[in-house]
């Protein structure tokens, strides 16, 4: 697992996504999250990123997207910034994978859609980047976008509870803690 820096957490914690109402509706995206896209990166220069992201670097893909996505000295488009992170993930960016999965959860330049943004926080987590194993957690906890899967969601809390997260440490201890649902108390037949 890469190291993250606590408050990377801290401003996940931000949004609350967690705590989704039963309409299903979901907040957007803390005012701190979007600094912390700043904070990863944008680009001064787009030519220069332009061109070294078109020469197959991530990291340039993932701050040409973060740059569009937040217009960040030019005009927004977060359709671009969303296919722009989508490009720096098949690049195995986790941080890029991340970051389109909040797009897709969002509708931010994309369609909303649940289904594709636990995809990419699954792919983020699977490349080592605890915050994606958080957000993945949170969307198997709830079932959005895929079956509700609580064992699992525990199990990546737990790792980004390792990384630092005191909020998915709460959240395992919660989810470990749930009692056997009393279908299951004698067993499967």
């Amino acid at each position: 697992m890469r190291a993250v820096p606590c408050a990377f957490f801290m401003l996940l914690a931000a949004c609350n996504r967690d705590k989704a109402s039963s309409s299903g509706e979901q907040p957007a995206p803390s005012a701190s999250v979007i600094t912390l896209g700043v904070a990863l990166g944008t680009c001064p220069d787009l030519a220069v990123c332009q061109k070294e992201c078109e020469g197959g670097s991530a990291d340039r893909c993932r701050r040409l997207g973060a740059t569009y996505a937040l217009g960040e000295g030019v005009t927004q488009d977060e359709a671009r910034g969303a296919g722009l992170y989508a490009k720096a993930c098949q690049m195995h960016d986790p941080s890029a994978c991340m970051f389109a999965g909040q797009m897709y959860e969002f509708a931010h330049g994309v369609p909303k859609d649940d289904a594709m943004a636990e995809h990419y926080y699954e792919v983020s987590c699977a490349l080592g980047w605890a915050p994606g194993c958080y957000n993945q957690a949170i969307m198997l906890e709830n079932g959005r976008g895929v079956p509700q899967d609580r064992v699992k969601a525990s199990d990546l809390y737990q790792i980004a509870c390792t990384a630092g997260a005191k909020s998915a440490c709460e959240k395992a201890r919660e989810l470990h803690a749930l009692p056997v649902p009393p279908f299951l108390e004698g067993g499967l037949p």
